[in-house]
């Protein structure tokens, strides 16, 4: 089991490869990347990792996603679950890297293709995990949770704001309820604060209904009344 100091010196090593792969290739957020590593590779402690294979791509037909591979592989043994609670262990062909960022770059690739084309731009992590598992990319019926997990509890949406703001917009706590058809810097404020949460909204200004619905899903999650108005608690908890 990888230790506090591997977890965090794996993510340090692995982020700026997620982020410049994003830059280059697009759609995936780079939390979902380095979630996916931390569990396939567990956190580059795996054997896997020699190869340095951290995030499980398969050879499959060794004719997808071949602009960052050069095609080599190698065999392991890997738990498929097939069957939600049944792990089969096989024995599989998984490709090897030169280098953690050529496999970054291959399964930013990978995931751009038609397979993946359910994958979708502009969404929060959470569908983008959900989207990658229905796709196939794994069978594991924990990974998606997992992921998530990680990402909350090691903030890895900050990577996601650094690709997607750049330069942090400093915006003024509102005074004053944020709800639905409100609009303005107060707005920006709260949807600021939810993209630092790990939410993507347009900061538009506008408190339109994909706002109101992130704002409902953080006052769920943080056990205030579902209201979707932005008052003083909701306010606080933001800013914790």
């Amino acid at each position: 089991m990888a230790t506090e100091s591997q977890i965090k010196d794996f993510i340090n090593r692995i982020a700026p490869c997620a982020v410049n792969a994003y830059k280059i290739v697009g759609k995936v957020l780079p939390s979902v990347c380095i979630g996916m590593a931390c569990v396939e590779s567990a956190y580059g402690t795996a054997g896997s990792a020699k190869h340095n294979s951290f995030l499980g791509q398969k050879v499959g037909t060794g004719k997808t996603a071949t602009k960052y591979w050069n095609g080599t592989f190698f065999k392991s043994k890997t738990s498929e679950e097939y069957t939600v609670g049944v792990h089969t262990v096989i024995t599989d062909a998984f490709r090897s890297y030169e280098s953690m960022q050529q496999c970054v770059l291959n399964y930013y690739e990978l995931l751009n293709t038609k397979l993946y084309s359910r994958v979708l731009a502009g969404v929060n992590p959470q569908m983008q995990m959900q989207q990658i598992k229905t796709c196939g990319y794994m069978t594991s019926s924990t990974e998606v949770n997992s992921v998530i997990k990680l990402i909350q509890k090691y903030k890895l949406y900050a990577w996601d704001n650094e690709v997607m703001y750049g330069e942090e917009p400093i915006y003024i706590e509102p005074t004053k309820n944020v709800k639905y058809g409100s609009k303005g810097d107060d707005v920006k404020w709260v949807q600021h604060a939810l993209n630092s949460k790990g939410y993507h909204l347009k900061e538009d200004g506008i408190c339109g209904q994909l706002t109101v619905l992130a704002i409902r899903d953080f006052q769920e999650r943080n056990g205030l009344v579902c209201d979707g108005i932005v008052g003083v608690k909701t306010r606080e908890k933001l800013k914790a």
